[in-house]
């Protein structure tokens, strides 16, 4: 009597495309969370963001239009806790920058007029609401104007 030859195992085959199968849906999921991840990242720093826009303006008050220096801190990576301090060196007035500051840092700037001069400063959020402002006190003397940034990215206070 001859024996029949055995059919294929179909558990060894099925068994192998099941793995594949799960494979594949873990190599997707995996990529899925990452990439959800970093759209996340890039929603909320462009939403919420980690830092105020701001600007910063000096002006004449009576003397000579010009200031000696300007000096103002700022981030310059909205993303990043590095805190940068510019100088300008001589400067017509009115002069203006805008700025990033993160959320609970200082904000800064510091008019110095010419000899003569006096200078007024300005600390604008978003370019139109003032939040801090100054005067130099004499002439010659820094006009400083500066503010402590809400510590979160929704609402600065009244």
């Amino acid at each position: 009597m001859a024996h029949a030859p055995h059919p294929p195992h179909r558990t060894s085959r099925t068994g192998v495309l099941l793995a594949v199968i799960g494979l594949g849906f873990a190599v997707l999921v995996a990529v899925g969370l990452i990439w959800s991840r970093e759209i996340a990242f890039w929603i909320k720093g462009h939403t919420a963001g980690s830092a105020w826009f701001l600007t910063y303006e000096g002006a004449a008050v009576g003397g000579g239009p010009r200031a000696t220096d300007v000096r103002y801190g700022h981030n310059p990576d909205r993303y990043k806790s590095q805190y940068a301090q510019e100088r300008t060196g001589p400067v017509q007035l009115p002069w203006s920058t805008e700025v990033f500051v993160n959320v609970g840092k200082e904000a800064r700037v510091e008019v110095v007029p010419a000899a003569d001069g006096v200078a007024s400063c300005r600390i604008l959020l978003d370019g139109v609401r003032v939040v801090a402002e100054g005067r130099s006190p004499g002439p010659g003397q820094p006009a400083v104007c500066r503010v402590d940034t809400p510590a979160t990215p929704e609402k600065w206070p009244r």
